[in-house]
């Protein structure tokens, strides 16, 4: 373009210089120009030496432009061209791919990390999960089958959530690692061919290297400190909840596992130990459902209950339970089998004694029968006697004088209030008051009188039309008046 513009101001100046020695000639000469007188001279005077004149200019005139033209192709071609601007601009985009690979470099290298960070914290936390199972299970007291096999189940999880870990995190990792050897292979083939500019402009180069090692050195120090931020604050998260889960865990055991401080219940737990064997509850007896105590259907509600009572309470002996629970569950069962097997126990020593009282009811049956038997044979005896003897009674105990027992002959009537008279010869020595007691006649002595003998006389007054019949001996049942009034008083 420089060029051009020279080329320019060199015709200019040319018909500048013309026009202003064409002016002076014509004003040095005096005369005017008249065109068209001129053209008629013209007229006249017609030459070809004007056309040839006319032609050789044209011609020298165009072999001048051409010879000018060549100059300048010449001179164009040969003169030095600044192209520093466009080596600045193709520099500028050169250093912009390679910032922007070397950040590409940079946050592929930083998200490897941080998979490799979230991998290993999550490993880590599959293990504490695995740990404080274990401390758990320990803490639970298990039976050594028990406890190895749920050992076994958490480990099982942590090394399940290990293969899934490393399922996740090897495919991403190999992937990022690629795409850094990518990145890494794009900054190398640039090193490699834009070399020798780089070395021309090494002090531009150093500077802008200068300037961006100093905002990555800044933009790496505050990266850094975010992630440094953020890793403190994510292992005070995991710590917050490590406390809250243990809080929590703390908490849930106190509520549904709660320690009985209590005098009683340490005295019933803490030195008492589940026996080795358990007692069998011994049966019910047959004798109480023979003798209808109990009855089939309640006996069979009663084992029942027990069977239903050792279930449940087995189910809940099952549960993982801490501190009291357990033990205070044992002695539950404990107790309340130890309960009914003494109820069982005391059951059947009554149905023992029951038994031996039986078996006294049936002697003692056999012997009042046999009293019985033979009070009978003293009443037909003692009646046949007062019939053949004509008295109306005798008195047969009169050791108690409010309750003196008397045989009457059956032809007698007394009643309860009926009066009457012990006679010993032709004397009477006492009054008599008769009276039921416990279905049986008796007699009480009436005022004062002669200290009764066995075997004294006795006399009834005459009872009324309505009086009940008397009695002949206690427990002897009424038999009818006689025709005949009483007897007075001394009659013998």
């Amino acid at each position: 373009m420089g060029d051009v513009n020279e080329i320019r101001l060199l015709i200019r100046r040319e018909s500048e210089s013309f026009l202003q020695r064409a002016l002076h000639e014509a004003k040095e000469g005096g005369t005017s120009y008249d065109f068209e007188s001129e053209f008629a001279k013209t007229r006249q005077n017609r030459s070809f030496l004007v056309w040839g004149a006319t032609a050789a200019t044209i011609l020298a005139l165009g072999l001048a432009a051409y010879g000018v033209t060549l100059v300048i192709q010449h001179q164009a071609a040969t003169a030095p061209v600044d192209v520093q601007a466009f080596t600045d601009l193709n520099l500028k985009d050169l250093l912009d791919t390679a910032k922007r690979n070397e950040n590409d470099l940079g946050q592929a290298k930083q998200e490897l990390a941080n998979l490799d960070y979230d991998y290993n914290s999550a490993v880590e936390a599959a293990g504490r999960a695995y740990a404080a199972a274990v401390e758990s299970i320990k803490a639970r007291n298990l039976p050594s089958s028990q406890e190895a096999s749920e050992t076994a189940s958490a480990a099982a999880t942590r090394d399940a959530t290990e293969r899934r870990l490393r399922a996740s995190y090897l495919p991403a990792a190999a992937a990022k690692r690629a795409q850094i050897a990518e990145v890494q292979t794009k900054i190398d083939k640039y090193d490699q061919h834009m070399m020798a500019q780089a070395q021309q402009q090494q002090a531009v180069l150093d500077n802008e290297r200068r300037l961006f090692d100093m905002q990555m050195k800044s933009q790496s120090q505050l990266y850094e400190g975010q992630i440094a931020e953020l890793k403190s604050a994510r292992l005070r998260d995991i710590a917050s909840l490590k406390r809250q889960k243990d809080e929590l865990a703390a908490a849930l055991t106190a509520r549904y596992n709660p320690v009985f401080g209590d005098d009683r219940s340490a005295a019933l737990l803490n030195a008492w130990r589940e026996p080795s064997d358990s007692a069998a509850v011994p049966a019910l007896s047959p004798y109480l459902g023979n003798r209808g105590f109990i009855d089939a259907g309640t006996a069979a509600r009663l084992d029942q209950s027990l069977s239903d009572f050792l279930y449940l309470e087995g189910r809940l002996r099952a549960v993982p339970y801490l501190n009291s629970i357990p033990p205070a569950l044992a002695r539950t069962q404990n107790e309340a089998v130890s309960a009914i097997i003494a109820y069982r126990e005391a059951l059947a020593k009554t149905v023992s004694a029951l038994q031996s009282e039986d078996a006294r009811i049936l002697e003692l049956t056999a012997a009042v029968q046999s009293a019985q038997d033979a009070l009978g044979q003293y009443r037909w005896a003692v009646s046949e006697f007062l019939r053949s003897s004509g008295e109306a009674g005798y008195v047969l105990d009169p050791r108690d004088a409010s309750s003196i027992v008397v045989a009457l002959n059956p032809a007698v009537q007394a009643t309860d209030g009926s009066a009457g008279y012990v006679v010993r010869g032709d004397k009477v020595v006492a009054r008599l008051s008769f009276y039921l007691k416990g279905g049986a006649l008796r007699a009480r002595v009436e005022g004062t009188g002669a200290t009764l003998k066995a075997f004294d006389a006795v006399l009834v007054e005459a009872a009324t039309p309505a009086a009940q019949p008397g009695a002949q001996m206690p427990g002897q049942p009424p038999a009818p008046a006689p025709a005949t009034g009483p007897t007075p008083p001394g009659t013998p």
